[in-house]
């Protein structure tokens, strides 16, 4: 069975294992445990920030950004797919009583100009004053689309000048940082708050981190204690993101490369696949114009030994490539699923 249901599925390399095994160790909640306190220092140079606090997931990265930034009955912008939004459990409304307003984008991305049509940037008896806009780079519900660095610059210059903070959900961000041939700060290192999560393509088995200015962080650290987040000797697994960070970033053109290898053969296979919305290790299969529901597609691809996950889109199924997923299994995976969706 070929699994290209997500890249949460990747497994620890055996040299991964042996820096967790081998990592000094000490108590995280008191600030003794040597390999976290590296890992913070890594981040923040790479993304030219200033703090950094290692925590158990990106979605409670983005949910201390936003509790150090968002008073009760503020306002946060952002693409209205965003992972924030839509997947983190109703987080802004119940942990900070925030208002989301969600934009219309383009492959996941907005405009400054939309930020400034909606922005309430002073305090009126009516509407909720604004304090955030969210940018998810790479933006998941799009196909792992990754921000254009003239748009984030424009997005950036427009908050500057009405004064409001930028977080960058940066789960699949070193995705992002290698698709577009940059480094990460070129994408990080305006915004004030910025999550990282080491479980998905860089191949860890936990872990994430929330990086940005130290004045904006000076709370997180007891936030991170109040929603359950504290973590004792965190260096096995901050370990292994240092591994990640030092071998597993720039192999990540091999994921987007397989990607764009399945979608062009399923293209060539008749399926409506279209490669160049592949930007990085995404696949979008539209079976619903193959006349097919999902539920169907997939048990006929699971009988074929390939297995895909739903898209958040109704009739659109998503296959992701990852570490341990090689060329080979992509080539494979693709005719497996060419010959289930296309025979009767």
């Amino acid at each position: 069975m070929i699994d290209l249901r997500s890249d949460v599925m990747t497994l620890p390399t055996e040299g991964m294992l042996r820096a967790m095994t081998t990592a000094p160790l000490g108590d995280e909640q008191v600030r003794e445990d040597p390999t976290v306190r590296a890992l913070e220092d890594d981040l923040t140079g790479m993304l030219g920030q200033e703090a950094a606090v290692f925590v158990p997931s990106a979605t409670m990265a983005n949910q201390i950004a936003m509790l150090c930034q968002v008073e009760r009955g503020q306002e946060i912008v952002g693409e209205r797919h965003s992972h924030m939004f839509r997947y983190e459990a109703g987080g802004p409304a119940f942990l900070a009583g925030a208002v989301v307003t969600g934009l219309p984008g383009t492959a996941g991305v907005f405009t400054g100009a939309q930020v400034r049509a909606t922005a309430q940037v002073g305090d009126s008896e009516h509407r909720p004053r604004t304090a955030l806009a969210l940018v998810e780079d790479t933006h998941n519900v799009s196909g792992g689309r990754a921000w254009p660095t003239a748009a984030l610059d424009d997005l950036y210059d427009t908050c500057d000048e009405l004064g409001l903070a930028v977080h960058i959900d940066g789960a699949r961000l070193f995705n992002a940082s290698v698709a577009l041939d940059v480094p990460p700060d070129r994408i990080t290192a305006r915004a004030r708050t910025v999550a990282v999560c080491f479980s998905k393509g860089l191949g860890c088995p936990a872990g994430a981190a929330l990086v940005g200015r130290a004045d904006v962080l000076a709370p997180a650290r007891r936030i991170r204690q109040m929603l359950g987040g504290s973590l004792r000797q965190a260096g096995v697994l901050a370990g292994a993101a240092r591994y990640a960070l030092r071998h597993n970033i720039a192999r990540l053109a091999d994921d987007h490369a397989n990607a764009r290898t399945f979608a062009t053969l399923l293209a060539e296979g008749g399926l409506p696949v279209d490669p160049a919305d592949v930007d990085t290790n995404f696949v979008f299969l539209d079976v619903a114009s193959l006349g097919l529901d999902r539920g169907a597609a997939q048990e006929r691809l699971r009988s074929h030994g390939v297995l895909w996950s739903n898209a958040h889109h109704p009739g659109v199924l998503r296959a992701v490539t990852f570490l341990g997923r090689s060329e080979e299994d992509v080539r494979t995976a693709a005719a497996r699923t060419v010959k289930a969706l296309t025979t009767a």
